[in-house]
């Protein structure tokens, strides 16, 4: 659910570009050493501030470090599995992204004509909201996740719904501005990019996605599950807090680790680890997933109303300003589960940060400031302080 994970505190997250030339490998081991000592005290604070559990997953040139903190299973105390999978929620929007660019370059959709091209009468505007503004979240369509059907997890995680149904709820709702005015974020746009992706390619969304993405990026421990509700491999249990729960009561957090994903479907409903999401942004940014000029067009922002934290949202990719610079890359929240994951310009240097929870209450705010403090501990080498 990102529209609420991005209307509580969560506009925050990371960027930034560090590279230090070491004199000696005795310095570079020294300095990843303190590194890591900084990022775990971030990770600690994260666990301290309600999350039963934190992952982060380190990628660089010096090769790659993870670390833990917390617990997967509150009620075990079983440790975090350091290959755990999760639900990488809005993760999933950069792959999609990803996908329409390479199409667009087989010249096989343009990102400037309208989506009702292929998809006639697909929303309300379809000939006049065109493929970009679905792929920037300026389409006007509103969110289906701020729909009633989408209040209980426990409820809509039972159920299946078809990516038709999930546009219908949004159509109910009503667009929240012309085509084109301002940014409103909308999964909504995502599900329409999925049945774009399908109608254009005459194929399967996940088998697109396995072909053009997963595939050649080296992501062997990510899929999109359809309606599955378990999380295949090593993972934490995922918890949530149920509305209008206060946080600090015993057993607030509820366990939600298997659901029927099928709500997410191509807004957010990838299944991946921290391995494979750090191959991706480096696959994505080092140019083998599309060219120069669609990477630059993906990171060609719009303003939203989280600066200076997300001051711009590009085409499926999101900018985090850091204390050290702006960086792109993603967020995700979704019951059970929520991600950060950012890179520098090249992709050389990647962070990963999944937790086994989704709150939306205001207390997460610490939470979700210690993750932000997280990635800029290892991006920029310092605690995190809001840029002015």
């Amino acid at each position: 659910m990102r529209v609420r994970w991005r209307a509580g505190l969560l506009a925050c997250l990371m960027a930034g570009v560090l590279g230090v030339a070491a004199p000696s490998q005795a310095g570079v081991v020294s300095a990843v050493t303190d590194q890591r000592a900084l990022v775990q005290e971030a990770l600690d604070a994260m666990v301290a501030a309600g999350a039963p559990g934190v992952l982060a997953r380190v990628d660089d040139p010096h090769g790659h470090w993870i670390a833990t903190s917390g617990v997967a299973d509150l009620r075990t105390g079983e440790a975090v599995p350091r290959n755990a999978r999760f639900r990488v929620a809005s993760l999933t929007k950069s792959v999609i992204a990803t996908i329409v660019l390479q199409l667009a370059e087989e010249h096989r959709l343009s990102l400037d004509r309208p989506v009702g091209a292929w998809l006639p009468g697909i929303v309300a505007g379809a000939d006049r909201i065109t493929v970009r503004q679905l792929l920037n979240h300026t389409s006007g369509l509103a969110d289906y996740v701020a729909h009633p059907e989408f209040k209980d997890a426990m409820v809509y995680g039972g159920r299946t719904y078809r990516p038709e149904q999930l546009i219908g709820y949004a159509e109910e709702l009503g667009p929240v501005s012309e085509p084109g005015q301002r940014f409103a974020y909308s999964n909504a746009g995502y599900i329409v990019l999925g049945l774009l992706v399908e109608r254009v390619t005459g194929d399967r969304l996940e088998t697109e996605m396995s072909r053009r993405v997963l595939r050649p990026a080296g992501m062997s421990h990510s899929y999109l599950p359809l309606t599955e509700p378990a999380i295949r491999g090593p993972h934490a249990t995922g918890y949530y807090l149920p509305t209008g729960v206060d946080p600090g009561a015993p057993g607030a957090l509820r366990p939600i680790t298997e659901l029927n994903p099928s709500f997410a479907w191509a807004a957010y409903g990838l299944v991946s680890d921290a391995r494979d999401i750090n191959r991706f942004y480096h696959a994505l940014f080092g140019g083998r997933l599309v060219g120069e000029g669609s990477l630059r067009q993906m990171r060609e922002g719009v303003g939203t109303p989280q600066a200076p934290v997300f001051p711009y949202y590009g085409l499926g990719l999101e900018a985090a300003g850091l204390t050290c610079g702006v960086t792109w890359g993603g967020t995700g929240s979704i019951p059970g589960y929520q991600t950060m994951a950012f890179a520098d310009r090249s992709g050389t240097r990647r962070m990963t940060l999944s937790m086994n929870v989704q709150r939306r209450d205001p207390a997460v705010a610490p939470l979700l400031m210690a993750g932000v403090d997280a990635l800029n501990r290892y991006f920029c080498g310092t605690s995190y302080s809001v840029p002015r």
